[in-house]
């Protein structure tokens, strides 16, 4: 049988509702516990009833309420999660997602959207004697974190709801603007070419052509601050680099980041 700690979001809210109904039709504290035990095979006590029905306690004083329903700001978090940002379980059933950034524009991105839904993240800077300091943003709650780990079909539902949100996370995360000898191109790397090829689709939509191109083999030699490494998986590069797709890309999608999206503008002459 399960626990309280081990139900989603909309479970808990379910068994809450059914509980105020069951105690509407005069069930006892008792009774109700156990019928709730046999119809959603979880183990909750006759205090936490009680608690429950008086209004004395509500578990989402504790598990942060967010809204997982489609829309921009929860578009923008998915695409940051298929980039820099992470999903964890902690000691203490404690469900993180975090971002950790150079760009503090991008942090204040990634919080907002977060706000957008719902929560209320913290958000800092970490010195790093190993590296570059970074800006981070963390936010504990299980429904988002349940709502990012499970079957990725959902999170592209999401994708292909607000496709410009999602494109703007992703290309925060991983896309970078290029200017050489006269010509402009958009970047986007990322191990799992399934989200790129995501990108590409969403892309397309909006009028934005782009290829794919496996960038790094598994098992190449890589150097980085001196010390050498072999990439574990193959890497591939999403690139947008058609004069009139990269104008759009800048128009429809853009960066947060200031520095890559003047980038664009200036090139175009838009700034």
């Amino acid at each position: 049988m399960r626990t309280l700690r081990e139900l989603s979001q909309d479970e808990i809210e379910a068994i809450q509702g059914r509980i105020k109904k069951l105690r509407e039709d005069g069930l006892s504290y008792s009774g109700i516990s156990r019928k709730i035990g046999k119809e959603f095979n979880v183990r909750i006590s006759k205090a936490t009833v009680l608690r429950w029905c008086k209004g004395t306690n509500d578990t989402f004083n504790k598990t942060k309420k967010v809204q997982l329903t489609p829309s921009p700001e929860l578009a923008y978090v998915v695409g940051a999660y298929f980039g820099d940002a992470s999903a964890t379980e902690g000691s203490n059933y404690r469900y993180k997602v975090k971002l950790k950034v150079i760009d503090r524009e991008f942090a204040e991105a990634f919080a907002g959207a977060l706000r957008g839904i719902g929560l209320n993240p913290r958000m800092g800077f970490e010195n790093d004697r190993t590296r570059t300091g970074r800006w981070y943003v963390e936010v504990t709650s299980k429904g988002l974190f349940r709502f990012l780990t499970e079957p990725r079909e959902r999170l592209f539902e999401v994708a292909g709801a607000y496709p410009r949100e999602f494109l703007k996370g992703f290309f925060d995360s991983e896309g970078s603007a290029v200017v050489s000898k006269g010509r402009v191109k958009v970047l986007a790397s990322n191990y799992d070419i399934e989200v790129l090829r995501l990108c590409q689709n969403l892309l397309e939509g909006l009028g934005i052509h782009s290829k794919i191109y496996k960038t790094k083999h598994k098992g190449q030699l890589v150097v980085i601050r001196g010390k050498q490494y072999r990439y574990n998986s193959d890497l591939f590069t999403l690139t947008i680099n058609r004069k009139e797709s990269v104008y759009r890309y800048t128009r429809e999608v853009g960066f947060s980041i200031t520095q890559k999206q003047n980038k664009l503008l200036s090139y175009f002459g838009l700034l």
